[in-house]
């Protein structure tokens, strides 16, 4: 199975795609996602989150905290800079600085969250309802990035 990332450019969101020896597949050519509003967003690419067994972004609005969920209709990123559903709140770079996307931490077929939390640290979110699951304690405000 092949992987895919979002990549923003400006104001442009563009999907490139990565093949199963895990590296960018320079056979299929990126598409484009979105044009405008990209930068006042952070990403992460959890692969499938809804389910449905197509990959979906999760973006985060720098400014408002809002987490959104983009689905994905098809299997060339179809979706992915339309509609989006809010599937959370609070989530501003204060209270959860860093964030990274996993195919799936838990059992429940979904992808899940893990994010620092401004207590300094790791916390686990499957169903991002809550404060998460404290995974890892103290000294994670340290760190400039999760992936």
């Amino acid at each position: 199975m092949t992987s895919s990332s979002g990549f923003k450019e400006g104001n442009f969101l563009w999907l490139y795609f990565g093949s199963d020896s895990l590296y960018l597949d320079t056979t299929r050519a990126p598409v484009l996602l979105g044009s405008g509003g990209w930068p006042n967003y952070d990403l992460v690419a959890p692969g499938d989150r809804n389910g449905d067994g197509r990959v979906d972004l999760v973006a985060r609005h720098k400014t408002s905290g809002e987490l959104r969920l983009y689905q994905g209709r098809g299997p060339s990123g179809e979706g992915l800079g339309d509609n989006h559903t809010v599937i959370g709140s609070g989530w501003t770079g204060t209270h959860r600085p860093l964030l990274t996307a996993v195919p799936d931490a838990g059992t429940d077929g979904k992808a899940d969250i893990f994010a620092t939390g401004s207590d300094g640290n790791l916390h686990y979110h499957s169903n991002l309802s809550g404060s998460g699951v404290v995974v890892g304690t103290g000294g994670w405000l340290d760190f400039r990035s999760l992936s």
